[in-house]
């Protein structure tokens, strides 16, 4: 199926309303130079679309520079059935015709301040405390108690400082009646993406695919 292409105006108008999720799939070097406020990178060139996490129930507008590689990468994640996908066609080039603002790479003469970078997938315990916990009225001891770890332990988790491992997924699956690998697969979501952020350009430089 062919993605639905929508304007760069109507693309600003569903980000001001909190509408969309828009996903830069332009390379890192073209993202460091200019880019929409919230646009979250994900570039095509690392793209694996059976992989893609579906983490949010907003609509995702993809984005490149002229809409090819949006157009493309729409294609990808509709083939892998993602159903809520778009692509902005003109790409960045129609959004600055437009008007439109955008964020610019600035030489700063003191040394800037890092910023975290934005991930679509969210840590173990991100899910945890925004899904399971509020509902279940549980705080960390007390979630620490029905499962039986430290507090300590559940601390780490929610504040992203530990992983899950396969002993913390099955108690975890226990006590909130979820599939046994579903808190792994999570972790693993998120380390593959943090992954390709940080390393993923040296790897793909140095490393090259075996000939068949």
């Amino acid at each position: 199926a062919e993605p639905v292409a929508v304007t760069p105006a109507t693309v600003a108008r569903w980000l001001e309303e909190g509408d969309v999720v828009l996903v830069d799939v332009r390379e890192t070097k073209e993202y460091d130079l200019e880019h929409i406020a919230g646009a979250l990178l994900m570039p095509l060139s690392s793209l694996e679309a059976d992989l893609f996490p579906a983490v949010t129930d907003k609509p995702l507008v993809l984005h490149c520079a002229i809409g090819k590689r949006s157009a493309a990468a729409a294609r990808m994640l509709l083939k892998a059935g993602h159903a809520k996908v778009l692509h902005m066609e003109g790409g960045l080039t129609a959004w600055k015709s437009a008007g439109l603002p955008i964020e610019e790479a600035v030489e700063e003469v003191v040394e800037a301040e890092k910023v975290a970078p934005l991930f679509l997938c969210p840590t173990p315990g991100a899910v945890l405390r925004e899904e399971y916990l509020a509902s279940a009225g549980l705080d960390a001891a007390g979630l620490a108690t029905a499962i039986g770890v430290s507090v300590s332990c559940v601390d780490r988790l929610l504040a992203g400082d530990r992983a899950v491992d396969a002993e913390l997924s099955l108690r975890l699956a226990r006590y909130f009646s979820t599939a046994a690998d579903f808190w792994l697969q999570l972790q693993v979501e998120h380390d593959i993406e943090r992954a390709r952020h940080f390393i993923g350009e040296a790897i793909r430089s140095s490393v090259r695919p075996r000939a068949a």
